[in-house]
């Protein structure tokens, strides 16, 4: 009962998870139970939650990595979630910062990954309104080796 959306112009994809769309326009969803118009800041009354996600990849180098800080510039309020995914899959890490005023904030993952590939996510959980342009990850060399043994 889920639908997938490919924005054309922007490659942006949307997924609703509560209806399952046939067609859909920029303003209005059809299925078969009837047309359903697409405003508002709610979807249906439930929060509309972002979830951003960057596949894990190899971090400019084969060395593993520690992270330093992550730095977002974004507005918005309230506060979101920054997420580390690590491989093998399903290894993550979650962190929630506040959004403020000042449009860059931070996020402080802990000390303890040390990863060659790694991915990031974003979300809001509370379903606000936010507008991102840009993540910044310091990402520090570790003097582990490239592999483990074994």
């Amino acid at each position: 009962m889920n639908t997938i959306v490919c924005n054309t112009l922007t490659g942006a994809v949307s997924e609703y998870t509560r209806y399952a769309f046939q067609s859909i326009t920029p303003r209005y969803g059809g299925s078969a139970t009837g047309l359903f118009e697409l405003l508002g800041e709610t979807d249906d009354g439930l929060p509309i939650v972002a979830d951003l996600r960057l596949p894990a990849t190899l971090q400019e180098t084969t060395l593993k990595k520690h992270l330093g800080m992550v730095f977002l510039s974004m507005h918005g309020g309230g506060c979101a979630r920054f997420t580390v995914f690590g491989m093998p899959a399903p290894a993550q890490w979650h962190y929630s910062f506040p959004l403020l005023r000042a449009g860059v904030t931070r996020a402080e993952p802990g000390r303890g990954i040390c990863e060659n590939y790694m991915g990031f996510g974003l979300s809001t959980p509370a379903g606000q309104r936010f507008t991102l342009d840009r993540i910044e990850v310091l990402a520090l060399e570790s003097k582990q080796r490239r592999t483990k043994r074994g």
